[in-house]
């Protein structure tokens, strides 16, 4: 429900022409899966990943561009037009790497929304606190399932004021 929810706000502001350039990081299962839907909805996608096997995963249908490079590195960051780039996701396995990646695509390229995986959960303060936005796996399987449970029941939530009236 939550994907279906997101598209179909991303959807408006592709008809509004509000076209985005966005660097994904990483063709692992999460990398694949965003840089194929959003190229699907009408971003200018590029997807980077050091593993020329991984990419080759990418659907026919996938309309952006792959970088073969390490986006660790400077130069591939810059292959990739980084300075051009609306938003950079960094969905790698290592969150070094995935903070690395963000904290250069914001402080050297200028990228205004950056996102980043973060695979451990003790890292996602650290990530916050630099102005990172997180994707936590274990926070979003979490938040879905309490979704799920509550879905079928009538849960109010009911919040008093100083007074005691129920609002």
């Amino acid at each position: 429900m939550l994907i279906k929810e997101v598209t179909e706000r991303v959807k408006k502001l592709t008809r509004t022409n509000l076209k985005f350039y966005v660097i994904v990081v990483g063709c692992g299962k999460i990398g694949l899966e965003l840089a194929t839907r959003l190229s699907k909805i009408g971003f200018n996608v590029t997807i980077i990943d050091k593993n020329p096997d991984a990419l080759s995963l990418l659907p026919e249908d996938y309309g952006g561009f792959v970088i073969i490079g390490d986006a660790t590195e400077r130069e591939t960051l810059s292959r990739a037009k980084a300075e051009r780039a609306d938003i950079i996701i960094s969905t790698t396995e290592d969150d070094t790497t995935n903070y690395f990646i963000s904290t250069v695509g914001a402080k050297i390229f200028g990228i205004p929304k950056v996102l980043s995986l973060v695979n451990n959960k003790e890292n996602v303060e650290l990530f916050e606190k630099s102005g990172i936005e997180v994707i936590s796996p274990i926070h979003l399987a979490v938040y879905t399932s309490e979704r799920r449970i509550l879905e079928g029941f009538e849960v109010q939530e009911v919040f008093e004021d100083m007074d005691g009236e129920a609002k």
